[in-house]
Parts: C-alpha cells; sequence; structure tokens
C-alpha cells in the first residue's frame, strides 16, 4: 500500500470514527459536548493559500475539531488531503484562547507534498467579531523559507486581514460573503493579494449539506513565475470550489 492510500485511510478511518461517537452520543446524553469536528470533502478548480495558487484540478478532504474549554482555553487540530499529481497533505496543532476582547489562535502548521520538503509555519489569528454582525480576524504567518525550494530569504512572513459575513436565506440556504488582504515578505519578489468570496451552503435531501463557492484572486505576481503556479498580474482570476461539508 502506497503511501498515498494510507493518508487516505487515515483520514477516512479518523472521520467515520467520529461520526459514530456523534451517533452514540445522541443516543445517551452522558455529559455536555465539549467539541466539535467540521468536514469538507470537495473539488479544487485551484487551491488558493496565503494569495498563491496551488494544486489545481484536484479533490481534497479536510477534517479539523476544537476540544475541550478550560477556562476559555481550547486546543485546535486540523487534516487536509489534496489528491493532486504531487499529493498533499496540510496540518496543524494549536490553541484558542476566547477573552472578553476576541479569539487568540495560534496554531504549528506542517506542510507535506509529495517528492518535496516537508516545511513548517507558525500562524497567528486574533479574531473579532462586530456587534455580532461581521467576523473580522488579522493573522500572520511565518515561515521557514530556506526549505520552500524558491528563490526566498530565511524567513517569510505574510500578514493579512480577514473579514466575513453569513446570511440565511429563509433558513435554507445560507449565504457567505467574505474576503482576504494580504502582504507577503521574504520572496525575492514580494507581493500582495485580494482574495473576496461568494459561498452557498444547503442540505439537499436532508442529507447532504452540499455548498458551492466562487473565488476570485487578484495579486501582483506575472502571470509565470517561480512561486506560483499562476500570477494574476493584478487582474482578476475566478474559480470555484464544491463540495459536502458536514459539522458533528
Amino acid at each position: 500500500m502506497n503511501k498515498k492510500n494510507i493518508i487516505i485511510g487515515a483520514l477516512v478511518a479518523t472521520i467515520t470514527f467520529c461520526v459514530g461517537c456523534n451517533e452514540a452520543e445522541a443516543q445517551e446524553v452522558v455529559q455536555e459536548k465539549n467539541w466539535n469536528l467540521d468536514t469538507e470533502v470537495g473539488y479544487y478548480e485551484k487551491r488558493i493559500s496565503g494569495g498563491l495558487y496551488g494544486a489545481e484540478n484536484s479533490a481534497y478532504v479536510k477534517a479539523s475539531t476544537k476540544l475541550g474549554n478550560f477556562k476559555g482555553l481550547s486546543f485546535v487540530g486540523s487534516l487536509e488531503y489534496v489528491n493532486a499529481d504531487e499529493y498533499e497533505l496540510h496540518s496543524t496543532i494549536g490553541t484558542y484562547l476566547n477573552t472578553p476582547i476576541g479569539g487568540i489562535d495560534t496554531r504549528l502548521v506542517v506542510h507535506t507534498i509529495e517528492d518535496a520538503d516537508t516545511t513548517f509555519e507558525l500562524n497567528g489569528a486574533y479574531d473579532l467579531n462586530w456587534f455580532d454582525t461581521i467576523d473580522t480576524s488579522i493573522t500572520v504567518s511565518v515561515e521557514d523559507g530556506t526549505e520552500t525550494g524558491f528563490d526566498t530569504g530565511d524567513v517569510i512572513t505574510t500578514p493579512a486581514f480577514n473579514v466575513s459575513k453569513t446570511f440565511v436565506f429563509r433558513d435554507v440556504i445560507d449565504i457567505t460573503i467574505g474576503g482576504e488582504y494580504g502582504q507577503s515578505f521574504g520572496f525575492d519578489d514580494d507581493y500582495e493579494y485580494t482574495v473576496g468570496y461568494l459561498r452557498l451552503a444547503t442540505v439537499f435531501n436532508d442529507k447532504f449539506p452540499v455548498f458551492v463557492q466562487l473565488n476570485a484572486l487578484s495579486n501582483d505576481l506575472n502571470d509565470v513565475n517561480d512561486i506560483s503556479s499562476e500570477g494574476t498580474d493584478s487582474d482578476w482570476d475566478t474559480s470555484v470550489t464544491v463540495g459536502l461539508a458536514y459539522s458533528f
């Protein structure tokens, strides 16, 4: 069995186990649930991360969880497997702290790509809900640039600002509008980017929570460059993400 099949099997087994635990809790509530699991199974036309394109025309499986709540502190983690020509595995572990003035999220991110060096990244985020209407966050990621395989310095730093708002239409369709603006420093050619998205989510036949997301990316990289499969040269380029999203 090759490494790709082992990773897929592990993700499926983890999700199946958590679904089974959730069904057992529904039958007999022993104590208040203090964890949640969010999962997605879908398709990227173009995966976007940090204002750059990555895998294209690829299926993916994603799972994230928040465990415990000790005086506002939770432990968080996630796994994402992307079934590209060269498979990708992105995993995180960290903590989330609720405070009276917002949430503080800190994580270690490990990026594993087939036939490439494993890279490490530190992420920090400050989340703030403006008057319970608009979700915003300020994020900073710091990555070891010496292992990326690109023409970079020792450290790649990417600060960004995120905003989103979800509307519920007749209790049938959730409509989320969001965006991100950021700049990345440490590359031979530093860049800035803007991402916007529109996500429609509904439950089909009372069983299948489907979503369709339209993404729009603009960065000031050339169309062909060493650090992205495709820059936009300050124009807007669109892509689609579709799939199923379950929460337990």
